[in-house]
């Protein structure tokens, strides 16, 4: 379902709490994993997005300047994730001119977006697959690592992996970009 821009911030500004949940049910997800790539923090990340939603909900009357709502929530939960970490006192890598381009920013976008399907698509895993997977392939673990970790034999872990992968390769045939993804970790055989 596409959202009307026009139509949420007006009914915002009217107090709608109808359109408000339109929002934030629209943005949540999306936001959540934008954070998360900054903060690397589930709780982190979810305090971000609400507070960012809250904000938005407390400053409804002047939403008329916001051109680009989208982008404000973006830039927004960016803006405070980075205060998060400075809170943290974590270094935080900024080059500021490629980060405040907008063909930057919106490529952002585009990679946060693609990482929130898929987390959803791991999420879809059934759990020992998901947990294999997350340990052979984003965490770079050897096979052995991972049995001993799981406490599981080696043969189990690469049938695990194989199987995650082909479920992966299953949800997410439609796009080839997610294969070549998935491809990518075909390699470490």
């Amino acid at each position: 379902m596409s959202l009307n821009f026009e139509n949420v911030i007006l009914n915002l500004k009217k107090g709608d709490p109808n359109a408000f949940k339109q929002l934030f049910d629209s943005f949540y997800e999306k936001l959540y994993a934008f954070s998360f790539n900054y903060v690397k923090d589930e709780y982190a990340a979810e305090e971000v997005v609400e507070n960012t939603m809250l904000m938005v909900w407390e400053k409804r009357q002047n939403l008329d300047a916001i051109k680009d709502l989208k982008s404000y929530l973006y830039k927004s939960v960016r803006n405070a994730s980075f205060d998060y970490l400075k809170k943290k006192k974590k270094v935080v890598s900024l080059d500021i001119e490629s980060h405040d381009s907008l063909f930057n920013f919106e490529q952002h976008i585009i990679q946060e977006e693609t990482h929130k399907l898929l987390i959803d698509a791991l999420n879809s895993l059934p759990k020992k697959c998901r947990k294999v997977f997350e340990m052979c392939c984003i965490e770079g673990l050897k096979y052995k690592e991972v049995a001993d970790d799981l406490q599981i034999s080696i043969n189990t872990v690469k049938s695990q992996r194989s199987r995650a992968i082909e479920l992966l390769k299953e949800q997410l045939k439609e796009s080839h970009f997610y294969l070549f993804i998935l491809n990518h970790f075909l390699i470490k055989d």
